[in-house]
C-alpha cells in the first residue's frame, strides 16, 4: 500500500471522539433501539389480538403505526450519529450502507406509520396495511446492511465477539422477515387470506424490531463505554 494513503488512513481514524461526545452517540443510539424493541412488542403484542379475533383491522392498523414509530426512532438516532459511528471499527464500516439503511429505516417507518394512520381513519384499511407490510419488509432488508456494518464495527474491540455475533444474527433476521413480509404483503394484497397474513406479517416485524433494537442497544453500550 502507498505509504501516503496508509498515513492518511491512520490520521482519519487516529483522533477519537471525546468521551463527552462518545457518550451522548451511544445515549442517543441505545435510545433509539429501545424504542425499536419497545415498537417492536407493541406491534407483536396488538398483531397477537387481531389473530385471536378481537378487532383485527383497528389491531392491525394500530400495530402498523407502532412498528413505523420505532422503526423511525432507530433510523433517525443512528442517522444523527451518522459520522460518530462510522469513526469506529478502523475503517470496517462502509458509510453508504449505515446511512443508506437508516435513511432507509427511516423514511420506511414514516411512510408505513402514515399508512396506518390513514387505515385507521377508515380510508382503504386492509389495501393501506398491506402496503404498509410491504413498506416495512422493503426498509429492515435495506437496514439490515446498517446493522450488520456497525457489528463490523464491534469486532474492532477483541473482548466484544458475542455483541458482534448478536448484531450479525439481528442483521440475518432482519433478512429473513423482511422477505418473509413483503411476500406476505402482495399475497394479501391479492386478496389470499388478507387479515390473517396482515396480522401475521406485523407480528413477525414485531419479533424481528424486539431481536434488532435489543442486540444494537446492548453492543454499541459495550462499545461506545469502552
Amino acid at each position: 500500500m502507498d505509504p501516503g494513503l496508509e498515513r492518511e488512513r491512520r490520521s482519519a481514524y487516529a483522533a477519537e471522539p471525546q468521551p463527552e461526545m462518545r457518550h451522548e452517540t451511544y445515549k442517543v443510539v441505545t435510545t433509539g433501539s429501545i424504542l425499536e424493541a419497545v415498537g417492536g412488542i407493541a406491534a407483536g403484542v396488538l398483531g397477537i389480538l387481531g389473530l385471536v379475533g378481537f378487532a383485527p383491522m383497528h389491531m392491525a392498523a394500530i400495530a402498523a403505526m407502532a412498528f413505523g414509530v420505532g422503526l423511525t426512532a432507530e433510523g433517525a438516532a443512528v442517522a444523527s450519529k451518522y459520522s460518530e459511528l462510522t469513526h469506529y471499527g478502523n475503517g470496517a464500516i462502509v458509510k453508504s450502507e449505515v446511512g443508506g439503511g437508516s435513511g432507509a429505516e427511516l423514511l420506511g417507518g414514516l411512510a408505513g406509520g402514515v399508512l396506518g394512520l390513514l387505515a385507521l381513519l377508515g380510508i382503504a384499511p386492509l389495501v393501506l396495511v398491506s402496503v404498509a407490510v410491504i413498506v416495512f419488509g422493503a426498509s429492515l432488508l435495506l437496514g439490515s446492511a446498517s446493522t450488520a456494518r456497525l457489528g463490523s464495527a464491534v469486532s474492532h474491540f477483541g473482548e466484544h465477539d458475542l455483541s458482534h455475533a448478536s448484531m450479525e444474527a439481528a442483521a440475518g433476521a432482519e433478512v429473513l422477515v423482511g422477505l418473509a413480509t413483503i411476500a406476505l404483503g402482495i399475497l394479501s394484497l391479492v386478496g389470499i387470506e388478507a387479515m390473517t397474513l396482515v396480522l401475521a406479517a406485523l407480528l413477525s416485524l414485531g419479533v424481528a424490531a424486539i431481536i434488532a433494537g435489543t442486540a444494537i442497544g446492548g453492543s454499541l453500550v459495550s462499545v461506545f463505554s469502552h
